[in-house]
């Protein structure tokens, strides 16, 4: 087996082959505990994805699938997320590559330079599948690691925020184009443009982007030009350079449905020779992942458009080429729509976790912060109440904390079920609870004291009935200024002013002894 620095040397170096692949491959079948190894799994994923050896990402896939199967969640594991991620894309398998960079995303062993890789991917993946709102939100959680965690200034290039920021603005033309927003696009060209000329960049590293910029120009242009012919001879000309190996175009990873669309304005311009050379260098170019549906259609269209007889006895085979990628795109469509729907509902669980006080059920003091504006905003009239619970601590001290939280709870429940359905209950702090209410100060106040006096709360303890007596503070939204953090203070003052008038109120059969 090949140790980590040789595999990193080879691919670095160009030396990397199918034969290292399927040495490799075959060494990894004879381990029986691949703990010891996900390192070397990590970098020989890497070397399939570099140099695009999709016939040996199925065989390293169950590699890393049977790795992983009773492995705890630790680095080693994250490893193999990543290297899934890798594989996935020399596939084009959109789902999985969703899958498993979220699987990498969430594991808690994440690293700087490959989260942005992972998001970069998942951002290809979505805008593969024509989601391109949910490709736009995942560039952004990629550009955020820059600007919330930047680089040090002594990394190089190719680990830098730089780096970073330049696939952020070329990806952002795709998203922004697929989402209609041109001008958006045209911004994001100017931005990339703008790094590129005005920051020190190693020649490489210039060169390697200009080079992607060229096409990433190109596309935008078919937003732009109005004339398909002027289209689609620079199209063309960009393809001959390519085909020609002109200016190391090898070196660059590209989305196939972006050629998907300008092969369509060739098919418009009945441009059918052109449309079968290209489609053939694409299908079996190194460099190209994800859809190729599109180009297989349009090389049948082609085949069927040509007077050549040559190109017409081809059309059972691009035939064939498009409908077993047709029903593959279908069922990464649907298994993308499933994984999403999954994502949604995990994400929709967790913030109303967040939320919610785990006691009581009731908002906590967070979701209070977050949504207390917001519920101002909506309600220009209404009242912030303060609540603090009578004698939580002689409970506590009396009859144990069990039975304090029990105290805690019945309150709440027996509070909400008294509330309006639009009002909200927030447990603020220990026996501190906040009411944002949509009814006016003497609404609120007439629904309070008649919850002490005439309907008061019972709590059971000890074989015995007792009433849940509480103080309060009200104030109008319309105090203060509307400021949230002034009404909090004032109501908890005039809580405090209520409160020995409270303890009037407490019958002998609800005081706590």
């Amino acid at each position: 087996m090949y140790t980590v620095e040789e595999i990193k040397n080879k691919v670095k170096t160009g030396t990397w082959t199918k034969e290292d692949v399927a040495r490799c491959v075959e060494e990894l079948k004879q381990i029986s505990d691949f703990t010891v190894y996900t390192e070397e799994i990590y970098y020989i994923s890497y070397g399939i994805f570099a140099y695009n050896f999709r016939e040996y990402a199925y065989p390293l896939i169950e590699i890393c699938r049977e790795a992983g199967v009773h492995m705890e969640r630790s680095k080693e594991k994250s490893r193999l997320y990543l290297a899934l991620v890798r594989l996935y894309f020399c596939l084009g398998f959109p789902p999985k590559i969703v899958e498993y960079g979220l699987k990498y995303a969430n594991s808690g062993f994440t690293l700087g330079s490959p989260l942005k890789s992972v998001y970069n991917t998942i951002v290809a993946a979505f805008s593969d599948c024509g989601l391109f709102f949910e490709a736009d939100f995942y560039l952004e959680k990629m550009m955020d690691i820059s600007r919330l965690d930047p680089c040090d200034s002594s990394v190089d290039f190719w680990n830098s925020d730089t780096l970073n920021e330049l696939v952020y603005y070329d990806s952002k033309v795709y998203v922004k184009l697929g989402m209609g927003d041109v001008a958006g696009a045209e911004q994001a060209a100017v931005d990339m443009q703008a790094i590129l000329t005005e920051r020190e960049i190693p020649e490489d590293g210039r060169a390697f982007f200009l080079l992607q910029k060229e096409f990433t120009d190109l596309y935008l242009r078919l937003y732009q030009q109005k004339d398909k012919a002027v289209i689609a001879e620079e199209f063309n000309s960009y393809m001959k350079k390519m085909e020609a190996g002109e200016g190391a175009r090898d070196t660059l990873s590209f989305c196939v449905c972006y050629f998907g669309e300008f092969l369509q304005v060739m098919a418009e311009e009945e441009r059918w020779d052109d449309i079968i050379r290209i489609g053939n260098y694409i299908k079996n170019a190194r460099n190209f992942s994800g859809r190729f549906c599109p180009v297989y259609k349009l090389m049948r269209t082609a085949a069927y458009g040509s007077d050549r007889e040559e190109l017409r006895r081809q059309i059972p085979e691009f035939e064939r080429m498009y409908l077993e990628s047709l029903e593959q795109e279908k069922e990464n469509y649907d298994q993308m729509v499933r994984l999403l729907t999954r994502e949604e509902l995990r994400i929709e669980r967790l913030k109303v976790s967040m939320d919610k006080d785990a006691l009581t059920g009731c908002l906590n003091r967070a979701a209070f912060d977050r949504n207390s504006r917001r519920f101002m905003k909506n309600h220009k009239k209404g009242s912030l109440v303060f609540i603090d619970l009578d004698y939580l601590k002689l409970i506590n001290d009396c009859y144990g904390h069990e039975n304090g939280d029990r105290y805690l709870v019945c309150f709440a429940e027996n509070m909400k079920c008294a509330m309006d359905r639009q009002d909200l209950l927030y447990r603020y702090a220990g026996d501190e609870f906040l009411i944002l209410s949509a009814l006016e100060p003497e609404q609120i106040q007439g629904r309070l004291n008649e919850i002490l006096e005439k309907s008061p709360i019972h709590f059971d303890i000890n074989g015995e009935s007792r009433n849940i007596s509480f103080s309060y503070g009200v104030v109008a939204f319309e105090e203060k200024k509307g400021k949230i953090e002034d009404l909090v203070k004032e109501a908890d003052q005039r809580m405090y002013q209520c409160k020995s008038r409270n303890h009037e109120r407490i019958s002998k059969r609800g005081a706590a002894e």
